[in-house]
């Protein structure tokens, strides 16, 4: 038979498995396996694995690869099976500010950790998730139009875990009026990475380094944005706070009080016009925060976490990466530290860093990233925020080396708990 070739998928061993030749070979009753080799660099590299069970249901895999003509890398791998869960955690219980991988972690209880999706990091926009997320079955912030994310089921769900492009969908009805709704706790008239729900300027396409703007929006601020809605009085803007489905109060001013038991509508243009219409204390409210993937309906509080990413990796078992349809860059695709996420055949999930742009690893591009994904057993994946934001925690201390020599902190993350 023919050597197997680097772009095959090498069947993934079952964790049992795994924790069995932890222990053998601790107990020095068994010689190291020669595992299948990453497609990182020729063969002629060195590679080098270490395997320890973290959990039931959670192994931990430090991986190197170097010597001359190549690298050197520094991947590390957190594959997950049941009973183990997935969740995910909003940097300090809400969206302004940001908090490190490991102390996110620590605060979950987590057995590990990797950073999330992409987020804002100046002004308005620190903190700000761009792109779905979902904590605890709560829509916490819209996806960036048909962007790839994570999507991982709840408890006890027969939902399996997967990978989605994602559209918003939301709505809302104040009455017998209905009217679109554009945003999810972000700032109302700006959009980073654009993508919106039409209006949008200069473009409704995603771009990664463009922030759009657009005069009509109407925005939800929920207990997870913070007290206030952070709104300027100036510009015509109309809020409604709305507590258990009714109207409480209507103001024609900025930076009305959040309440812990509903949340704010905040409309400029027409959907100012829509409010002023519309809402009037006692009038009940419907609020819907649905999404989409293709035609498949998603409720976020069907599932246990959503974290948004991008772009894609593989689909089915094969290399697809629609990095300008996801509004990324050339530049975007080339060697980075990366954090990746993938979806074996059997369910299980795969949590990936790469330490990149340093001495000891340097980073790997996107279509090196779908080969190393599918070549630990992926089948879909895709690249959640990367760069200086790359890392993963093994309980409460860093697994890995970020590019800046320091933890970057990020706005959420993906933790993995014990069942």
């Amino acid at each position: 038979m023919a050597a197997a070739s680097a772009e095959q998928v090498v069947p993934r061993p079952r964790l049992k498995d795994v924790a069995l030749l932890a222990y053998l070979l601790a107990c020095g009753l068994v010689a190291p396996a020669s595992a299948a080799e990453l497609p990182l660099g020729p063969r002629s590299l060195e590679e080098r694995r270490a395997t320890r069970v973290l959990a039931a249901g959670v192994a931990f895999t430090a991986i190197t690869r170097s010597g001359p003509g190549g690298g050197p890398w520094r991947v590390r791998v957190l594959q997950v099976e049941a009973p183990a869960r997935l969740d995910s955690v909003l940097s300090n219980g809400v969206v302004p500010g940001r908090e490190t991988v490991t102390s996110m972690a620590l605060r979950a209880r987590a057995v590990a950790a990797v950073n999330g999706g992409f987020f804002g990091s100046r002004g308005v926009f620190d903190g700000d998730p761009i792109g779905a997320l979902a904590v605890g079955g709560r829509l916490v912030s819209e996806p960036v139009a048909r962007r790839a994310a994570l999507v991982l089921p709840a408890v006890a769900s027969r939902t399996p875990a997967a990978v989605a492009g994602l559209r918003f969908a939301g709505s809302v009805r104040i009455g017998r009026r209905r009217r679109l709704l554009d945003g999810v706790n972000r700032a109302r008239g700006l959009i980073p990475s654009c993508g919106g729900r039409g209006g949008d300027l200069p473009a409704e396409r995603p771009g990664a380094a463009t922030v759009c703007s657009d005069p009509s929006e109407l925005v939800m601020l929920s207990p997870d944005f913070g007290t206030r809605t952070r709104t300027p009085n100036e510009g015509g803007g109309v809020e409604a706070i709305v507590r258990r489905g009714v109207v409480a109060r209507v103001r024609r001013a900025g930076n009305s009080p959040i309440p812990p038991d509903g949340y704010v509508l905040t409309g400029s243009g027409d959907a100012a016009s829509f409010l002023r219409d519309a809402a009037f204390p006692g009038a009940s409210v419907a609020l819907g925060l649905d999404l989409r993937a293709g035609r498949r309906l998603l409720v976020p509080g069907s599932y246990g976490a959503i974290v948004g990413g991008g772009p894609r990796l593989l689909r089915a078992g094969r290399i697809r990466i629609p990095g300008p349809a996801e509004g990324f860059s050339a530049g975007f695709a080339a060697r980075n530290p990366r954090t990746l996420a993938g979806i074996a055949g059997d369910g299980d999930v795969l949590l990936v860093t790469v330490d990149g742009r340093q001495r000891r690893s340097v980073g790997v591009t996107l279509v090196e990233a779908a080969r190393l994904m599918r070549s630990l057993g992926a089948r879909d994946a895709l690249n959640l925020d990367g760069g200086g934001s790359t890392a993963m925690a093994v309980g409460s201390r860093l697994a890995n080396t970020p590019s800046e020599g320091v933890q970057r902190p990020a706005a959420d993350a993906i933790v993995v708990l014990a069942g």
